[in-house]
């Protein structure tokens, strides 16, 4: 997805800054007729795909969107929700003349103004429980600085109707071995399947299926993982050897990019510092303060996802996780990608982290977003620099790395794979043609 560096012609972004998204899709036909730089004609190309994308990621209208709100919020009225809109405050755009809403407008809401989750309609009582169990894990971590390893049995699945196509083609995440997890092993699937080496960088299970009639893909899987507590001297770390680390130190075009803004940003906030754990602490604390937690679109809709997080101060876990990565490489920090889910032993949920090398103690953990939604307890904001719990499936340890098999068609997340990935023999599924699904099974203490 490196094209994606490449600016669009000034006649379509125009459209697109005016909300003309089929006006952009006829300019982009006319443009593709025309000699091009190979760059631009994959730019146009994934254009168009973007743009149906971004239709399916703002599905309500003004009117659904209010009747989505008067259901969870009580007593909301249609003055509120046209003063919300006024000020910018739901996330809405303009397409082709109508304003839509994202899907997860109303959980982003709840994120930009806290004070609403006093008037739920129903309150998530399953998350504050999720809450205290691990808290209750940190706590004895800070304590006793003795890490516990846990056996996991999880499930991913992915369910499709049938097709007038032939073959489905599906890959679902497995946890991969390295780092905290020791083993994996396949415990069932619904059909054959090929099995990612143990080390992948984005590991799965590879299935296909006959598509003529519905089918539910799924595996199921154990592994073992440990907790990370980390205990070093700052005063002795040093900047590694950069050839040895040069992957972790380049540029990723396009969302891990040294432009001048994010240079600038990084001088700023290390300051004349000079160590690498105080310059990557800098950039942690930077994050967690100043970067406020929202949901996202899906990433294929961004341009670059850490200068997004850094020029409107919001975004995911994995933006804040790129963010970090970026400014850590821009000072020859070593830092890369880690992710899957947040499992606990009451369900899971996507999600993504980083790591950075420091010199001579390994890589070491930093969870941004866990750090941040937890800055009013030091205790837990500083545990997420360097430290991190169990609760976790692992199944990807770089950004952009490419499935095996190789994906004929555009990945539903062209960087990541946390819920999987289908398609058939002619072409992608769309996101509303799949329901993707992840379960943790059982939870157990094994030291």
């Amino acid at each position: 997805m490196e094209f994606l560096a490449a600016q669009l012609p000034e006649k379509i972004g125009l459209l697109e800054s005016n909300g003309d998204y089929k006006g952009a899709i006829k300019e982009i036909d006319n443009e593709l007729e025309s000699y091009l730089p190979s760059i631009m004609t994959r730019r146009l190309l994934w254009e168009k795909e973007r743009i149906l994308r971004l239709k399916d990621n703002y599905p309500y209208t003004n009117s659904q969107a209010f009747e989505i709100l008067s259901n969870s919020i009580d007593n909301f009225t249609r003055e509120e929700f046209e003063g919300l809109c006024e000020a910018k405050q739901l996330d809405s755009m303009t397409l082709d003349g109508e304003a839509r809403f994202e899907r997860r407008f109303d959980k982003n809401l709840l994120f930009v103004m806290p004070e609403y989750g006093s008037r739920l309609k129903q309150k998530d009582n399953e998350r504050d429980e999720i809450r205290v169990l691990l808290h209750r894990e940190i706590d004895r971590l800070i304590s006793t600085r003795e890490p516990s390893k846990f056996k996991v049995n999880a499930r991913s699945s992915i369910n499709v109707q049938s097709s007038e196509e032939n073959v489905f083609r599906c890959w679902l995440p497995v946890s991969r071995n390295g780092e905290q997890v020791s083993s994996t092993k396949i415990l069932n699937t619904s059909h054959s399947y090929f099995l990612s080496p143990a080390d992948y960088s984005q590991r799965t299970v590879y299935m296909e299926s006959d598509a003529k009639k519905d089918t539910v893909f799924s595996v199921e899987f154990e592994y073992e993982i440990s907790e990370i507590s980390t205990s070093l001297d700052p005063s002795r770390c040093t900047h590694p050897d950069e050839k040895r680390f040069e992957s972790y130190l380049i540029e990723r075009a396009p969302h891990i990019v040294f432009s001048p803004f994010m240079r600038s940003l990084a001088d700023e906030i290390s300051g004349k510092e000079t160590n690498p754990y105080y310059i990557a602490k800098s950039f942690y604390d930077w994050i967690c303060e100043h970067v406020k937690y929202t949901f996202m679109s899906e990433y294929a809709l961004y341009p670059n996802l850490s200068e997004f997080a850094a020029t409107n101060l919001r975004g995911d876990c994995g933006v804040k996780a790129l963010l970090f990565i970026t400014l850590c490489r821009i000072k020859g920090i070593p830092a890369r990608w880690q992710s899957g889910w947040f499992a606990s032993p009451k369900g899971a949920s996507p999600h993504d982290w980083a790591l950075f090398w420091l010199e001579p103690f390994g890589w070491v953990p930093a969870d941004c977003s866990f750090g941040g939604s937890r800055k009013d307890i030091p205790a837990y904001r500083e545990f997420y620099f360097g430290n991190l719990d169990a609760y976790r499936m692992i199944s990807n340890s770089e950004f952009m790395a490419p499935l095996l098999p190789a994906k004929r068609f555009f990945r539903s997340d062209p960087y990541d794979n946390q819920v999987g990935e289908i398609e058939t023999e002619k072409r992608a599924l769309r996101s509303y043609e799949r329901e993707c699904s992840i379960e943790i099974l059982s939870f157990e203490r094994l030291t």
